[in-house]
């Protein structure tokens, strides 16, 4: 991928950020590419195949867990990037916490796209999941649904699920009337019927829609009234599962085809009580679904005192004490965000992995839990 394209390809992803508790959010993923390269990531790791060969792909190793999941993983690999900084001759590159921010919210943003598709296999698609029952393409099929060559050309996967959502109750009705199965879909699936019908549509006029805006999609979740049946956090109502206990990191096309596949008993649900079937336009439904995505980015709460025995354990209190080698953490300004404590702990990283060698320690290594719990105790520190 030549550097143009990446550029195309992270435009694509725009939107804003989903609104979290204590996440001030990135306003362009753009901003997160734009860091990516600028300090020097792009020297070590690639992008689909744009960049170094020092470290993974990050294409190819996609990552979709939350903040301190992905600070984690980069604080236990801290000596061996400082490492490869002092072989390359480079500076390890200093953070504000904003553009901390923007570098996580990109990398988190390469997995919403999902795979590409394969114009093939969705040919064979629409012919094993029973499509062309009702649909035709290229004159082959049946008539009672609109010709899918000769529709708006579809221009994302999201357009195309769209329009199938908004005719649900219609499809649903046929399907019953042919005695045929409710077609189930992968998110490949999806992926594949999108590029065939994108390949083989003679329609004039293309319908573009952005992958979606988690914030606007907040909004879309709140006016369509998903919440009277889906919770996102707290219990869930008896009526659907709460969003917050479903694992919905996934890219675009999962996520969309999990929404088609629960269409039946939603309708059925929604008929039993009365409920409007919603309809979504313009770019609702990818709003929609980069909300539901982004559910995950947020971090679970930690525990104030298991982190205080992690800073012990570790040796934390060894330097950041009162007269220590670092700073006393509880006269720092209190922490606002996940981000502020990464971003800190980066841009010492170096000074740090020189005290522990001097000391003769190992680089302490936290997982997820520990950085939850690390975060809670410096919260609590901090206020005081």
């Amino acid at each position: 991928m030549k550097p143009k394209t990446l550029v195309v390809f992270v435009f694509l992803c725009g939107g804003s950020f989903l609104f979290a508790q204590e996440i001030k959010l990135p306003q362009n993923p753009l901003k997160g590419q734009i860091v990516f390269e600028e300090k020097g990531c792009v020297s070590c790791h690639s992008i689909g195949g744009y960049g170094g060969t020092e470290g993974p792909d990050l294409s190819r190793e996609l990552y979709f867990g939350s903040i301190l999941e992905l600070s984690s993983t980069i604080w236990n690999h801290t000596p061996q990037m400082n490492r490869k900084y002092r072989q390359l001759r480079m500076n390890r590159p200093q953070f504000s916490e904003s553009e901390m921010l923007d570098l996580f919210g990109f990398l988190y943003y390469l997995r919403y796209l999902g795979e590409p598709g394969s114009v093939a296999s969705g040919k064979k698609l629409l012919e094993k999941k029973g499509c062309i029952s009702c649909h035709k393409v290229g004159g082959t099929g049946g008539s009672s649904g609109p010709e899918l060559d000769r529709t708006q050309k579809e221009t994302s996967p999201i357009s195309i699920v769209q329009a199938m959502w908004n005719h649900n109750p219609l499809m649903h009705e046929q399907i019953k009337k042919m005695g045929i199965k409710y077609p189930t879909l992968s998110g490949q699936d999806v992926a594949d019927i999108t590029v065939y019908i994108r390949q083989a549509s003679i329609g004039g006029s293309e319908v573009r829609m952005a992958p979606g805006d988690p914030a606007n999609g907040r909004k879309v979740f709140e006016n369509k009234k998903c919440g009277n049946c889906h919770l996102v956090e707290g219990k869930a109502k008896k009526i659907a599962p709460s969003l917050s206990r479903i694992d919905l990191r996934k890219g675009v096309t999962e996520v969309a085809s999990s929404m088609w596949n629960h269409g039946p008993a939603m309708l059925a649900q929604m008929n039993k009580e009365s409920i409007e079937w919603p309809r979504f336009d313009k770019n609702e439904m990818a709003d929609l679904i980069a909300y539901l995505y982004f559910l995950g980015f947020e971090d679970k709460p930690g525990d104030e005192v298991e982190g205080e025995q992690t800073f012990v354990k570790n040796g934390c209190f060894d330097c950041h004490k009162s007269g220590g080698k670092a700073p006393n953490l509880s006269t720092v300004k209190q922490f606002s965000s996940p981000i502020q404590m990464i971003q800190l702990m980066w841009n010492h990283a170096t000074e740090m992995e020189d005290l522990f060698i001097s000391q003769n320690k190992k680089w302490p290594t936290l997982d997820t839990d520990d950085m939850r719990n690390v975060y809670a105790y410096l919260r609590k520190v901090s206020k005081k």
